[in-house]
């Protein structure tokens, strides 16, 4: 078994050793990586990142190949980034064509206020 801080420290050139040479192990570190990744989280966040790996996984395994698993999970990812209510829909909130539509509840009275002139005071 793969120590959890291994799994989490090995670069990409680690990975893909451990992967041609030996697919159990691979997946014993790359399953302690995300669990640690996932117990790092804050738990507000946890529930939603738990589901999202479940359904990663899942698609993983319902496809036929590693290919056909990759495009499954590639097209996910720009749904969730560009479509319906994807995080591009989200992001357009922020700019001002996210505001054209949005009235004011009330309206309020703005005051002029002068500036107070400071005291020119000399250093001491």
């Amino acid at each position: 078994m793969i120590d959890n801080n291994i799994a989490t420290q090995m670069d990409f050139d680690d990975w893909l050793q451990l992967a041609m040479n030996d697919p159990d192990a691979f997946e014993t570190a790359r399953t302690a990586a995300i669990q640690a990744f996932l117990a790092s989280t804050p738990a507000h966040s946890r529930k939603r990142l738990t589901g999202l790996q479940w359904r990663i996984d899942m698609m993983r395994e319902s496809s036929r190949t590693p290919m056909a698993a990759c495009q499954a999970i590639y097209s996910m990812m720009w749904d969730k980034l560009a479509g319906d209510h994807g995080m591009l829909d989200s992001l357009k909130m922020f700019t001002n064509e996210g505001f054209d539509n949005l009235q004011p509840t009330h309206n309020a009275d703005i005051l002029p206020f002068q500036p107070r002139l400071e005291e020119s005071r000399e250093p001491s």
